[in-house]
């Protein structure tokens, strides 16, 4: 019998206390809400509010890019964390009424599977690009703007189109759910047995990290070693680039886990993979706001321009020559 025709039951776990579960979720979603309103804000201020500051700078529009590929990438994963995926794992109330729902083949579960991965293998391709994207700013900063306006369009289609390579067996597989601490996650059934979802997360995580152990060694010997002919607000993005890599780096640690450590996968470890990807994808863009002034005087500005029109003292002209406010 073909597999999309097979029911798969899942059974919930009654060994969780249900009010400790929502309380994971509750700490979860405050996170994720910072991390959803960060994002949000960041990409209205460079691709709306500022775009005429930001639109020429590569590293800006690359980080935009990040979070704009397949439905807004890191804007989706968190979403998607948000109301589908941590819901069922840490609401187990909900359990026993949701999960029957998906023991035939669903669509909506494996678009949401697919697009979920999706934006994950993306977040790696773009990490490739914005650590070469600083290194080429200390190694060759008289023609870093110039090389970097022709390949950051490519890169953009790059980001959404390398992740397929990674996705077909998902795709064309049977998406089921399984049972994750008090309620569930969401796994698949390989059609093709060799071309496993963590091989292929793997191959994409272990050459971004290659990538950015290279580039931010170089990038850290040249801000070392030639401190002056670098531009206070390119040191800025290079200390972002290397902050956001150091959180890509907990990802890499865990998928290696996943991937090679039969003895070690468990729901412990699933779990601690979310957090890792959270790390990254949250962090990233509050090291954005941190680090960088001129993007976070951006994000402010609306609040200072909205306290200006509220003390505007409007003051007309009286027929005597007098003034009234």
């Amino acid at each position: 019998m073909n597999s999309s025709e097979i029911l798969i039951e899942s059974e919930c776990d009654p060994n969780f206390d249900p009010l400790f579960e929502n309380l994971i979720y509750l700490v979860t979603a405050a996170y994720l809400s910072i991390g959803l309103f960060l994002h949000c804000s960041i990409l209205k201020t460079i691709l709306i509010t500022d775009r005429s500051f930001f639109k020429d700078n590569s590293f800006f529009m690359l980080f935009a890019m990040d979070s704009l590929a397949m439905f807004f990438q890191s804007t989706f994963l968190i979403i998607n964390d948000l109301f589908f995926g941590r819901v069922f794992m840490y609401i187990p109330q909900l359990c026993p009424i949701i999960s029957p729902f998906f023991w035939t083949p669903s669509i909506f579960l494996k678009l949401s599977y697919v697009l979920n991965n999706h934006a994950r293998f993306a977040k790696s391709v773009a990490q490739i690009f914005m650590v070469l994207n600083r290194m080429s700013c200390v190694m060759i900063p008289a023609t870093y703007n110039t090389i970097w306006s022709k390949i950051t369009p490519i890169a953009c289609s790059l980001v959404f189109i390398l992740p397929f390579t990674g996705l077909w067996n998902i795709i064309i597989s049977r998406v089921f759910i399984l049972s994750v601490r008090g309620g569930f996650g969401v796994s698949y059934i390989k059609a093709v047995p060799w071309a496993s979802l963590s091989k292929f997360q793997s191959i994409f995580i272990l050459t971004a990290l290659l990538f950015t152990v290279i580039c931010t060694t170089v990038t850290l010997y040249k801000l070392i070693s030639l401190p002056g002919r670098i531009k206070s607000v390119e040191k800025s993005l290079c200390i972002t680039s290397l902050s956001i890599s150091s959180t890509f780096l907990l990802v890499a640690i865990t998928q290696l886990l996943f991937a090679f450590c039969g003895g070690c996968q468990s729901d412990a470890l699933y779990i601690l993979q979310f957090l890792a990807f959270d790390t990254f994808t949250v962090g990233s863009a509050v090291i954005m706001m941190l680090t960088n002034k001129q993007l976070r005087s951006s994000l402010l500005s609306l609040t200072r321009t909205r306290g200006k029109v509220q003390n505007t003292i409007t003051v007309t002209a009286m027929p005597s020559g007098r003034f009234s406010t």
